[in-house]
């Protein structure tokens, strides 16, 4: 039989990243473009709090449960996600955004609390009925979504009440970084090597039972996990390098731990050069912002934009083309998609320099949001409409 050009719509909810990724695509589009006005001078308005929101809680989180929302039924050998599960969490999601974009921070907020709860509910039900248990590394996973609870808490606090400044930094580090740091650690940690093609580095007996190896290796990710929380709460303190310096030891140990990094081999075909790159951003975003203070918000930019960003750039991109029967586009050079990454990271270059050479900084800034659109925009055209197309192999 000839292979299908469409899905149907019942099938979509099955793999919730066909809803997910284009709806936190255009949450990113929209974060980024409430710059552009203000830029060419058309408005006052300061869209600081809604760009972060929008790019946390829209960008990046849409591309973390659509993500998470698809593997973690397979991984766990059990059923896919169903229209009831699936439609009330995306409302949930388009209501944050919708929320944000007209500067309804509270409103948003609650429903991100609503939204990462009930996310939470429904995985964990999912690895209950588990034939498989999950990845130990996973446990990073509930461990981000309880700093994404702890921060947007804080955030809705702070509607009532005034908070010390302190207790202000620890908001946005607990909700703008460790909730998507680390997702990216606990589900990274198992499916980047695999992504990388460096195999594994060590290989656990399939069981639906905890075994002392998986009770170890869940072990050290928590207590990884719950180290770099301090040192979320250490820069908050004031103890700003000392926290960066620990966090960026604890990735590094993190990741060689858990990938075998000697079999790292430079490609430009596919996507593993974004995923490299974007590991690399990791721990250099956080000692740059830890130990140059005074420019933290720009340099934190290398790990948000280059770490964060590349790396769900190549995911989503490995993920759509992998589901859509587009396979043998991740052997090969892809034009588009490297373009798009270069445009990504020249948005980061005119971003720190427009903080770095203050004469520079409207016109760079506006540089940057427009090379991060066009960037984005270009990856959208090229990679999005295959979540439309069938995967011939399901």
């Amino acid at each position: 039989m000839p292979p299908r050009e469409r899905l149907t719509f019942a099938e979509i909810p099955r793999e919730p990243f066909r809803l997910f990724f284009p709806a936190a695509t255009l949450a990113g589009l929209l974060g980024v473009s409430l710059w552009v006005p203000l830029l060419l001078g058309w408005t006052d308005n300061y869209p600081g709090v809604a760009h972060a929101r929008l790019m946390v809680q829209g960008f990046f989180a849409g591309f973390i449960f659509g993500f998470l929302g698809t593997s973690l039924p397979r991984l766990l050998e059990v059923p896919a996600l169903s229209a009831k599960d699936v439609i009330p969490l995306f409302a949930l999601f388009a209501g944050n955004v919708a929320a944000h974009a007209v500067g309804a921070h509270g409103l948003g907020d609650a429903l991100f609390v609503v939204e990462l709860g009930a996310w939470f509910m429904v995985l964990k039900g999912r690895c209950h009925a588990k034939r498989d248990l999950p990845p130990p590394t996973f446990v990073l996973v509930g461990l981000s979504f309880g700093c994404g609870l702890a921060g947007t808490g804080l955030f809705l606090a702070a509607q009532f009440m005034e908070l010390a400044v302190e207790l202000e930094l620890l908001a946005k580090l607990l909700s703008y970084h460790a909730f998507v740091l680390l997702c990216v650690l606990g589900a990274g940690g198992f499916l980047l090597p695999r992504f990388l093609g460096l195999g594994v580095r060590r290989k656990l007996p399939a069981s639906d039972t905890v075994t002392p190896e998986w009770r170890a290796a869940a072990r050290f990710a928590g207590a990884i996990g719950l180290l770099m929380v301090i040192t979320y709460g250490l820069e908050a303190a004031g103890w700003t390098r000392t926290g960066a310096t620990l966090r960026a030891l604890f990735i590094g140990a993190f990741l060689w731990r858990e990938m075998p990094l000697e079999r790292l081999r430079w490609t430009w075909n596919g996507v593993q050069w974004l995923l490299v790159v974007g590991l690399a951003c990791l721990p250099l975003g956080v000692l740059a912002s830890g130990w140059l203070p005074g420019w933290r918000v720009a340099l934190s930019h290398i790990e948000l934009l280059a770490g964060f960003g590349l790396i769900t750039l190549g995911v989503a991109t490995r993920v759509v083309f992998g589901h859509s029967g587009e396979r043998a586009q991740l052997e090969r050079f892809h034009a588009p998609v490297t373009v798009a990454a270069a445009l990504l990271l020249l948005a980061l270059l005119n971003r720190l320099s427009g903080d770095l050479v203050p004469s520079t900084m409207v016109s760079h800034y506006l540089y940057a949001a427009l090379c991060w659109l066009g960037g984005m925009l270009l990856w959208t055209v090229r990679v999005l409409p295959k979540v439309l197309q069938p995967d011939p192999e399901a």
